[in-house]
């Protein structure tokens, strides 16, 4: 079943094993950047057309404030 934006946005969140419930977006600017060429992942190369960087701050158990980052990788869509 295809996800909506928002669903999509909370699966990011509820996978995230390094961050809380307490998650805030976006602490700066998100980073694109496009034309990357491929990324190992699952054993096989995997082109990737633009990926994007989206800050993220949260608390860990110590209760301090930790900044640390999703990457989103975009597999391209064309013949490569």
């Amino acid at each position: 079943m295809p996800l909506n934006a928002q669903q999509l946005g909370q699966l990011i969140l509820d996978e995230n094993p390094y961050a809380a419930a307490n998650t805030l977006l976006p602490t700066e600017p998100v980073e694109v950047q496009v034309e990357l060429g491929t990324w190992q992942f699952k054993g096989g190369p995997h082109y990737i057309e633009k990926a994007i960087r989206i800050p993220y701050t949260y608390k860990d158990a110590s209760q301090h404030m930790v900044q640390d980052y999703i990457l989103v990788g975009f597999e391209g869509g064309g013949a490569y």
